[in-house]
């Protein structure tokens, strides 16, 4: 049960498109507009990949600029509604809206063909320095955005996310006095701090939404966004207040190195194991058969899931070293001796990993698609 109350004075909210805001924080901002509260929310594209609820709307999904400059129009309507005056998008770069697409793992990621201004393709740093520079001159007592999932886990949500802590770090440290609060939207089932809005508030959120017509089925006492699953609008919603943690600061480099590390430490486990034999009268190998398994799996996964070469490429020189390292070090003539097994082991992982940097890529999306349209 949410205990705590919220009474924050100056809310700033960051959403990555028009009607998130409305959706999931349309009674926050309602509520804080009720109470005499300052508002300030900042979108970080205009919706320009939005699929049309309309039928005489659906001519603008081919032309993103006119969905975007559309959505934009729907967003100040939907400011009007609640009576929010202060709103704006994200400094001058004007990131473009992501799009999404269902992965080869089943979970929300990025379309394979990523324009350089989409959100998701802009650097968490960049994307930081503009929310930064907005509280600057808004100066917040309370942040509010998505959580580290990104709610149902859209890239553009994660990015917003990721980029809103570390702009939060980098002011709470140049503010002197009280620092700002930092609240994320809790989805169902997560914990929450607090609980707004209900029926006195229900009106005002129908309205914002009624705004946002292009994207949002509008009946009389519900709403929804996907077929099939409906909210009323007076379902409150939920905050959690949280720390806005350092990890965005290292996702960046993660992200563009881990394939080293991970090439070292594959390198070897298989060099402990690949030496290991049944006890059989044959003497089968299965320890090569795991060492050069693992190491298949692990190359073909990075192919499949990350869009360029760099991460396989990391990862047959973390393997290399590793191998090189565990074959010539006298200490560890015992992980790759120079027989049978620790020769096959070294030339087949290579093997592997060179065939997988070079290998076309991967998408098992696109083969399902196709799948399915061959079966029709």
């Amino acid at each position: 049960m949410a205990k705590q109350s919220f009474n924050a004075k100056r809310i700033f909210l960051v959403h990555a498109h028009p009607d998130d805001e409305s959706l999931q924080t349309g009674h926050v901002m309602a509520d804080a507009v009720l109470r005499g509260a300052e508002v300030f929310l900042f979108t970080l594209t205009r919706g320009e990949k939005g699929k049309a609820k309309l039928e005489e709307l659906k001519s603008l999904e081919a032309n993103p600029s006119a969905m975007g400059a559309f959505r934009a129009g729907e967003l100040k309507n939907a400011m009007a509604a609640l009576g929010v005056k202060n709103f704006k998008f994200a400094g001058t770069r004007a990131y473009i809206d992501s799009g999404m697409r269902i992965g080869n793992l089943g979970v929300p990621t990025v379309p394979p063909k990523l324009d350089q201004m989409s959100l998701a393709a802009v650097s968490i740093p960049v994307v930081a320095d503009d929310i930064y520079q907005a509280m600057v001159e808004f100066k917040p007592d309370a942040v509010i955005t998505y959580n580290a999932k990104g709610g149902y886990g859209h890239p553009d949500h994660k990015k917003a996310h990721d980029a809103t802590a570390m702009a939060m770090r980098r002011y709470r440290k140049a503010v002197k006095g009280k620092k700002p609060t930092f609240w994320v939207i809790s989805e169902p089932g997560e914990r929450a701090t607090v609980i707004i809005g209900g029926e006195s508030t229900a009106e005002l959120k129908k309205a914002a939404l009624q705004a946002h017509a292009s994207q949002v089925t509008i009946k009389r006492d519900t709403y929804s966004v996907a077929s099939g699953i409906e909210f009323k609008f007076s379902d409150p919603e939920r905050l959690r207040q949280a720390s806005p943690n350092f990890l965005p600061w290292f996702k960046p480099a993660f992200k563009a190195l881990f394939g080293f590390p991970l090439g070292i430490i594959l390198g070897y486990a298989g060099s402990l194991v690949h030496n290991i034999v049944a006890a059989n009268e044959r003497q089968s190998p299965l320890g090569l058969y795991l060492a050069l398994g693992a190491t298949a799996s692990i190359a073909l996964g990075l192919r499949t899931w990350r869009g360029s070469r760099g991460a396989i490429y990391l990862l047959n020189a973390g393997m290399l070293v590793s191998i090189w390292w565990l074959s010539r070090n006298k200490t560890f003539d015992a992980f790759i001796a120079d027989d049978k097994y620790g020769n096959r082991y070294v030339l087949f992982a290579i093997a592997i990993c060179v065939v997988a940097a070079v290998f076309p890529k991967i998408d098992v999306a696109k083969w399902r698609a196709r799948s399915k349209r061959a079966h029709l």
